[in-house]
């Protein structure tokens, strides 16, 4: 008897299941409007997710990108460093002395080797006159 009984429960659940899964199926059949609204939100939703994604996806790689040109601008900054210590390294009067020296054999000239050699200074008819270069 219990076991009738049982099956009787189990029988009246499973019909009221069904009946419940046809109102909701049979639901949306009653308005015409209703599947195009639930498609048009669920599109919207899905549409709306998307872009959210996306956004989060491009700021991830604008991070990405910012992180390599801070790098970079780190990288170049300490190069243009070392190229002005070495500019002014190489600059200094006692470097060019020391390089003209050791690589070029320069050495500084002998009191008897320096010759001065004075300047003519040009006439003032020859400027006044209008010869100038070309008559020579």
């Amino acid at each position: 008897m219990a076991a009738v009984a049982s099956s009787r429960k189990k029988h009246s659940w499973l019909r009221r299941q069904t009946e419940r899964i046809q109102r909701i199926v049979a639901w949306p059949g009653r308005s015409p409007s209703f599947g195009l609204t639930v498609g048009l939100v669920v599109s919207s939703l899905v549409v709306i997710s998307l872009l959210y994604v996306w956004s989060r996806l491009e700021v991830i790689r604008i991070g990405y990108e910012l992180s390599q040109q801070s790098k970079l601008a780190r990288a170049l900054a300490q190069h243009n460093q070392r190229l002005r210590l070495e500019l002014a390294t190489r600059k200094d009067p006692a470097t060019i002395e020391r390089f003209a020296r050791e690589r070029l054999h320069m050495a500084p000239p002998q009191p008897s080797a320096i010759h001065i050699v004075k300047a003519i200074r040009p006439s003032h008819t020859s400027t006044t006159t209008g010869q100038g270069s070309s008559s020579r």
